[in-house]
């Protein structure tokens, strides 16, 4: 939908192909007219879009991160939040409902909101704690409040205007999306994708 909101790219006009070769008068008194062709467009101009849409796989509900890791860390930190996950209730039940951008001073995020209960957001909220909690005997203490019920669809680019990000946020604000179940917890290496899921209760 955010992709859909792109303006369409710039054309830089037409190409004739009529022939000049025959400027003079005498010239134009003599030559007989010929059949003119259809002007053919140009290429289209560079076109450096208003937003950066985010693949699928990255759109994650943000719980933590735990900076650069080892091989070896890195699977002893997937393995304690296997463990974690096994052990939770079953999943909430949650759908996107509104959106925000530039929430923090850094951000250079769009945000589409989340909307549950408040019995569903206070599970959501549970796993967040229970993953951080976790891995604190490993040794990683991470700020537990760090959780935000929203999940990343763009990011901010140089040519981003205002007006554009405005209609954003406008549609987003009407959008209500299909309710889904948070039913997996997604490992995610920065800069080479999903590197494991883990299946929340189990």
């Amino acid at each position: 939908m955010v992709r859909s909101l792109e303006p369409p790219p710039r054309k830089r006009g037409v190409t004739s192909h009529l022939d000049t070769s025959r400027r003079g008068l005498i010239g134009r008194l003599i030559s007989t007219p010929a059949p003119q062709p259809e002007p053919e467009p140009e290429e289209e101009a560079p076109h450096a879009p208003m937003l950066t849409v985010l693949d699928p796989e990255q759109m994650l509900i943000p719980v933590t991160d735990f900076g650069w890791l080892t091989p070896e860390d890195a699977r002893r930190v997937a393995d304690a939040l296997t463990g974690v996950c096994a052990g939770l209730p079953p999943a909430p039940t949650i759908r996107v409902g509104g959106g925000s951008a530039l929430v923090d001073p850094d951000d250079r995020s769009v945000w589409a909101n989340l909307i549950a209960t408040d019995d569903e957001l206070k599970a959501m909220r549970d796993i967040a704690t229970a993953l951080v909690s976790g891995i604190e005997p490993l040794g990683y203490y991470r700020d537990r409040r760090q959780f935000k019920a929203r999940l990343p669809v763009a990011t901010i680019t140089d040519t981003t205007t205002v007006e554009h990000l405005e209609r954003v946020l406008a549609t987003l604000e009407m959008y209500r999306g299909t309710p889904w179940q948070v039913s997996e917890v997604t490992i995610f290496r920065r800069g080479a994708g999903v590197w494991r899921t883990l299946t929340v209760g189990g």
